[in-house]
């Protein structure tokens, strides 16, 4: 396992989500993201998780439209069908035994047509949160946005600094700087220039995706 470094990932295939909530100025794209914690956390922990997210979206100039489709959630149960363009965070429990250690990840397709869905493991974060001094929402939050910036670039890849790096150290945790918990000026355009693309139908059932993945 690695002991002084978080890594996140993003793997290439199909999937589903999108939340939200703040004021939409001009300038700014937006965004629907449905978020489905499974994890449990309570509602409180989590508004301030989707808040951290939120600005670091709106830092790069994309505005997210939060439905909290979680258990105690404002919008639970999230009823209707899943619009074109929405897309879905799923916050889970537990990490997969046995794999490398990530606080999440996001499945890419390059085409845009079924990049949806994203994941983060709140047990990770939990871990690297208690180990670094960081506070739980906030790393959380940091998690969410790094994840829909995979969705959002359309490439697992990562940057070489800012939020979107792919190592974030024990030491960079600590240290909290916020030139590492934001978005590039070349991220910040590509992320803008997707959320002004036509929307795109996504294949498959989104509900039998958040399904499969507990």
């Amino acid at each position: 396992m690695l002991q002084n470094l978080v890594r996140t990932a993003a793997a290439v295939t199909c999937a589903t989500l999108l939340f939200a909530a703040s004021p939409v100025r001009a300038a700014d794209s937006q965004i629907l993201v449905r978020v489905y914690d499974m994890a449990a956390t309570d509602a409180t922990a989590r508004a301030a998780a989707l808040r951290t997210a939120g600005q670091a979206m709106a830092g790069a100039g994309v505005v997210v439209d939060w439905r909290d489709c979680s258990r105690g959630g404002a919008a639970h149960p999230c009823r209707t069908v899943r619009s074109a363009g929405e897309m879905v965070v799923r916050i889970m429990p537990t990490s997969v035994p046995g794999a490398t250690p990530e606080l999440g990840f996001a499945s890419v397709d390059p085409s845009g047509r079924a990049t949806v869905v994203a994941t983060v493991y709140y047990d990770m974060v939990q871990q690297v949160a208690n180990r670094t001094g960081l506070g739980v929402e906030a790393l959380l939050g940091r998690a969410i946005a790094h994840e829909i910036g995979h969705l959002l670039l359309r490439a697992p890849g990562h940057g070489g600094s800012g939020l979107m790096r792919p190592l974030w150290t024990d030491a960079e945790l600590a240290a909290n700087r916020p030139a590492d918990w934001t978005f590039t000026d070349e991220e910040s355009r590509r992320l803008q220039a997707t959320t002004r693309e036509p929307e795109t139908a996504a294949s498959g059932d989104a509900a039998g995706i958040i399904e499969a993945g507990r």
